[in-house]
């Protein structure tokens, strides 16, 4: 058992679906603002899904769904650019979807 906790903790931290990552906050927001297919200063559901399809998440509708549920603070349907996206940002880390 002791040697199994000392191999688990020199792995290195690893997204929901196994693969390794290095992402910075600024990076992993740069890749969501990069995913506002049509520019318009918010992420779409859509829009968010296919971000997540693209970070390698196993399930990137239901990682979209959870995201707006606890990021779109104004429940407009959209995740708006500022506090909504640093909140998503925030949720991302929380998933590990970054190591930095």
């Amino acid at each position: 058992m002791g040697r199994l906790q000392l191999i688990m903790s020199t792995e290195p931290k690893l997204n929901p679906k196994g693969v390794e990552i290095s992402l910075t906050r600024e990076q992993l927001k740069q890749t969501f603002m990069n995913y506002d297919t049509n520019k318009d200063g918010k992420l779409s559901w859509d829009e968010l899904k296919s971000a997540f399809k693209y970070l390698k998440s196993r399930f990137p509708s239901i990682r979209a769904e959870l995201a707006f549920h606890k990021c779109d603070k104004d429940e407009n349907g959209y995740i708006d650019y500022g506090k909504e996206m640093d909140s998503l940002v925030a949720y991302a880390e929380e998933c590990g979807f970054t190591i930095t």
